[in-house]
Formats: C-alpha cells, structure tokens, sequence
C-alpha cells in the first residue's frame, strides 16, 4: 500500500510533465543526436529505470529461491535422517515402531488398561 501513495503521484507528474512539454527539441548523446520532445524522454527514461529495477528485483528473488529451496530439501533429508533414527532406537527397544509426526507435536502412545 505504501507503495502505491509513492508510485502513483510520480507516475501522474511524469504523465502530466510529458503532455505539458510536446515541444520538439535538439536531443545529443556523444556523438548521437536526434529530435525529439523532453515528455518523451521523460517517458523513455522511466521506462528503462523501470525494466532495469524489475530486473535487479528478479535478480535478488532468484537468489532466495535458490536458498529456500535447498533448505527444503535440507529439512526432508533431516526429516528422514530423524525417522530412521526414531525406527532404529524403537527396535532396540523392543517396541513396536511408531509414526512420531513431524511437525514437532510428540503424539504419546496409547495408555495399556491394567485390570
């Protein structure tokens, strides 16, 4: 929502700066030169800062991307590692293997009636 009170008066002043300046005008570049209105310019100019913050957004996404989905596949080999460890101290035991959920509640077994 913030966003939107500061994009949208910069994108009505640029709109209104570029139909209030029509006029065409000696544009350089080095050695590049062309004719063209400064609201144009304006526009081009917005345009391109906006494809290139887009791309820098893409380019700092991808990188967390990368990182969540390794700590995924981290958490299920951990996941694995604690079921074959829980099945593992179960049979030594002697007790029958049980399902602990993995979502971190320990479900406790069932009481045995003793009459």
């Amino acid at each position: 929502m913030i966003r939107l009170t500061l994009v949208i008066p910069f994108l009505l002043a640029l709109v209104v700066f570029s139909a209030s300046n029509q006029d065409p005008l000696d544009m350089w570049l080095l050695t590049y030169s062309w004719k063209s209105s400064a609201g144009v310019l304006a526009l081009i100019v917005a345009a391109v800062a906006f494809v290139m913050g887009a791309f820098c957004l893409w380019a700092a996404e991808l990188v967390q991307r990368r990182r969540a989905r390794k700590a995924e596949q981290r958490v299920r080999e951990l996941e694995t590692q604690l079921a074959q460890a829980q099945a593992a101290v179960a049979t030594r035991v002697g007790a029958p293997a049980q399902a602990v959920p993995v979502s971190g509640t320990v479900v406790p077994p069932p009481a045995e009636d003793s009459l």
